[in-house]
């Protein structure tokens, strides 16, 4: 169950920098500049570890290509597209609203997966989407106010609201599809080190290029430079954590099974929220029976998965 239980960190990482983020965004300002910095970081740390811990290059040439053109293909995906959308939605409507909407990442990462991967639907499998999308669906439609009825200070009734969610759910569609892309990339290179990194140099690269013409990525860009706020630089580290085990979790499950896990994340930061940090309204008891019904999901996609049932 490795795969699976660095699923459930990367998930944690994720809604830990969802939650700093919506505190810089109001402390600061935020305006995306944790988006770089974490990019920096990830390129850092997979860099390291790579050259400590990484597997040798296949000798392969052909493979070799291969798949680093899938990882950058998922590093424009995730690292860029994804994330910057990721925290923008974030500054517009708060941690617990786009971990919510970001829920669909299952949804367009499974039938991609199903389409382009043939992993196959199991009675396993459904049980655990079932359950834990019966927990999500408490949440959105159990309370008036939205999600946990936490709707962030200052952003209720805000104009931004339909651009927060729109972005919301393009960061999803941008997440699942890369997680079909890594697991291409991981075929013919093996190494999610080596992938993390491809991937974030390819979006470090691409926002140095473009700062020329765009003055949000010049200040982005800019902003990293400058000593990072203590919420830019834990928002900035835990993303980019979590890309990582993200990365290390598909390797060792598939990825019907990392997209079910990672909507842990909303649960996570609807907790980490309300109760450790206190950023957001505390979930009340409709939130706690959703989450324990997203975690019994994942206790039976873990125990499926440790039985050795099919397709898994």
């Amino acid at each position: 169950m490795i795969g699976e239980a660095f699923a459930v960190i990367a998930a944690f990482c994720y809604a830990l920098g969802s939650v700093a983020a919506t505190l810089d965004a109001r402390e600061n300002g935020g305006r995306g500049t944790a988006v770089m910095l974490s990019i920096c970081l990830t390129t850092a740390f997979s860099g390291l570890l790579w050259l400590w811990i990484g597997p040798p290059l296949p000798r392969d040439m052909s493979a070799l290509w291969k798949g680093t053109a899938y990882f950058a293909l998922a590093g424009l995906l995730a690292t860029v597209l994804g994330r910057v959308l990721f925290f923008r939605s974030v500054e517009l409507i708060g941690a617990v609203e786009t971990s919510v909407l970001r829920r669909l990442i299952p949804v367009f990462a499974v039938v991609m997966a199903v389409v382009f991967l043939d992993e196959r639907i199991t009675p396993t499998i459904a049980a655990a989407f079932g359950l834990v999308f019966a927990g999500i669906a408490i949440v959105l439609f159990g309370t008036s106010r939205g999600p946990a009825g936490a709707t962030p200070q200052g952003l209720e009734g805000s104009r931004d609201s339909f651009a927060g969610r729109a972005m919301a759910v393009g960061s999803a569609a941008s997440y699942g599809g890369s997680f079909v892309t890594r697991k291409f990339g991981m075929a013919w290179l093996p190494d999610p080190l080596a992938g993390t990194f491809i991937g974030s140099v390819t979006g470090l690269a691409l926002f140095c290029s473009l700062t020329p013409f765009n003055s949000r990525f010049r200040a982005q860009v800019a902003g990293v430079l400058r000593r990072p706020t203590r919420y830019q630089g834990l928002a900035a580290g835990s993303i980019s954590l979590g890309q990582i085990a993200q990365f290390v979790a598909l390797k060792f499950t598939s990825v019907t099974a990392v997209a079910i896990i990672s909507s842990l994340e909303m649960f996570f930061a609807a907790w980490l929220a309300g109760f450790v940090i206190r950023s957001e309204p505390r979930p009340g008891l409709k939130f706690v029976a959703a989450s324990a019904l997203a975690f019994a999901g994942i206790v039976v996609l873990s125990l499926g998965r440790s039985a050795g049932s099919p397709g898994l």
